[in-house]
């Protein structure tokens, strides 16, 4: 009589409860399913980074390398054949290490974070300077006697291979044959030649006729993934491994002296931009905020990739060659040659091309005719007179600018 009357309700009314709390979660985990996978993509990236950062060096060419554009494995093997290599942190530990002993350079420096200053005070205490894709200006300060000859020619990458040195250099005949790619140079001695109907012969691999330079045209006949190729190594390890010291010098951006720093363009201004520019700044976020109420929220959009101007060039070179417009490759550069040498004769803006001609032949000793030929005249047939053309018309520029 006295049992009680609710316990026969007490199940349903615990799968009440329970169901209602199931639902109030999964109500609760659908408002929030966005952050929650934010927070799980998040948490993700941050593993998956630490699980796979190494920690090492990253560098381009660098001796402590060891992916397939470091240069660690070359740097080993000179090391096992006795040679001892100072990796340089940065210029003044370069020179220190090149001053204290006989020591070969390393240099590698597309960036061109060296002034001319810098350059000369390396080639003074360098006994022999080994250059990887030099610039006009490296050039002129650390290898004299060798010049820039352009690109290396499409056919020639494309194949992959320079199968021939060519020249009684013992270091290029104990390589063979080399990976193509890179600039082409030419000097006092030039090996594997990438061009055949120019003259002088340009090629990638060029040295001085006392041994005290050379210059490598492609950064890959030292990275690790591609050194085994060809005959790559033996063309390295016969450069680099001539003297007992190897000092591994790749610039950094520490290494650019305070002067050369840029001005603050803020510093130029009057004083009264300042309070302008703080009112602009206002203006612009009440008329974002303004339109963006209306329009909705800003969409961002990455800004475009900073490159360097070789590969704008480089790239628009190959634009030229996809779409076959000779023509317009061609009238770009007789008018940037044009350019320059009314600039390094100081004939001023606004000359004629008849009066280019003249006075580049007058500075280069050539016929007007022949010059006038060279610049206005020539029509090239195809790529591969494009290519020599335009190493004619750099070898013009180079005998008008010898002192």
């Amino acid at each position: 009589m006295s049992a009680p009357v609710q316990a026969p309700a007490a199940p349903e009314q615990a799968a009440a409860s329970g169901g209602s709390s199931t639902t109030a979660l999964r109500n609760r985990l659908r408002a929030w399913r966005l952050w929650i996978v934010l927070a799980l993509l998040l948490v993700g990236g941050v593993v998956l980074t630490l699980l796979t950062s190494s920690g090492s060096d990253r560098t381009p060419l660098s001796a402590a390398n060891p992916a397939p554009e470091g240069a660690q494995a070359v740097v080993r093997v000179l090391q096992e054949q006795g040679v001892e290599v100072v990796q340089a942190e940065d210029y003044e530990s370069a020179l220190a290490a090149l001053e204290d002993k006989d020591a070969a350079l390393l240099f590698f420096d597309p960036n061109e974070y060296l002034t001319g200053s810098r350059l000369s005070e390396l080639e003074a205490a360098a006994q022999k300077r080994v250059l990887v894709e030099p610039t006009f200006a490296q050039l002129r300060a650390l290898a004299p006697d060798i010049s820039q000859a352009g690109l290396v020619p499409e056919d020639i990458i494309d194949a992959g291979t320079v199968s021939e040195a060519r020249c009684p250099d013992p270091t290029a005949e104990a390589a063979e044959s080399i990976s193509a790619g890179g600039l082409a140079y030419r000097g006092p001695i030039t090996c594997f030649p990438v061009t055949g109907s120019s003259e002088p012969t340009a090629g990638l691999y060029a040295a001085a006729g006392d041994g005290s330079a050379a210059v490598l045209g492609y950064s890959g006949l030292l990275a690790n993934g591609t050194i085994a190729a060809n005959g790559n190594a033996a063309l390295a390890l016969w450069a680099l491994g001539s003297e007992d010291t190897l000092v591994w010098y790749l610039p950094v951006p520490a290494d650019i002296p305070a002067g050369a720093e840029p001005v603050n363009p803020f510093s130029l201004l009057p004083d009264w931009v300042n309070p302008l520019l703080a009112w602009t700044v206002v203006v612009a976020a009440l008329a974002a905020f303004w339109r963006g109420r209306r329009l909705g929220p800003l969409a961002l959009e990455p800004m475009p990739v900073v490159v360097r101007a070789a590969e704008t060039a480089d790239g628009r070179a190959r634009l030229y060659q996809d779409s076959r417009a000779l023509d317009r490759a061609a009238a770009n550069l007789r008018a940037a040659t044009l350019v320059r040498l009314a600039s390094r004769l100081r004939l001023g803006p606004g000359r004629a091309a008849a009066e280019v001609v003249q006075a580049a032949a007058r500075s280069s000793g050539r016929s007007a005719a022949d010059v006038d030929s060279l610049l206005n005249r020539h029509i090239p047939a195809n790529d591969s007179d494009l290519v020599a053309w335009s190493q004619e018309l750099l070898y013009l520029e180079e005998e008008i600018t010898e002192p």
